[in-house]
């Protein structure tokens, strides 16, 4: 007998690798569906077919923008008819969808956009004579003298 409990939790090593077996053989099955789609497409158009996965009666392509997803479309019922003619008669309809991009997402930089000069002089005027306990005048005072400072380091 061991000195120690086994655990109840599986290392990768210990499964006998069907479930793995079973992954890999839907992937390759994807991958020849995937095949025949894209000898229905243009060359041009087949490289933007990413993924293609059968699921019961209807064949999901994957692409990666929306404007090839819209020239794809064009070409369903050829898609469809390449399909039949590969050994897939059960498929009777085609949908494509896009792949989200998996990089960092494209901010614009964004730039600050201050006002004129002459506008900025405005607001520090409007509120010098303005009494101690006027919130909003100290509020613009200071947005004042920020823009002010912001226009000179410009």
């Amino acid at each position: 007998m061991t000195p120690y409990r086994k655990g109840v939790f599986k290392t990768a090593l210990d499964f006998d690798n069907r479930q793995l077996n079973l992954c890999l053989a839907k992937i390759a099955a994807q991958q020849a569906l995937l095949a025949i789609v894209r000898t229905a497409l243009p060359a041009d158009i087949a490289k933007h077919a990413v993924y293609c996965v059968a699921s019961g009666l209807q064949v999901l392509l994957y692409c990666d923008s929306a404007s090839w997803a819209s020239q794809i479309r064009f070409f369903n019922r050829a898609i469809l008819d390449k399909l039949h003619g590969a050994g897939h008669p059960y498929i009777v309809r085609f949908q494509v969808r896009i792949v989200p991009p998996t990089g960092e997402p494209f901010r614009p930089k964004r730039t600050p956009h201050l006002p004129s000069a002459e506008n900025v002089g405005l607001i520090a005027q409007q509120f010098k004579q303005a009494d101690e306990q006027d919130v909003l005048a100290a509020a613009l005072t200071r947005l004042g003298a920020t823009l002010a400072k912001r226009l000179r380091e410009d």
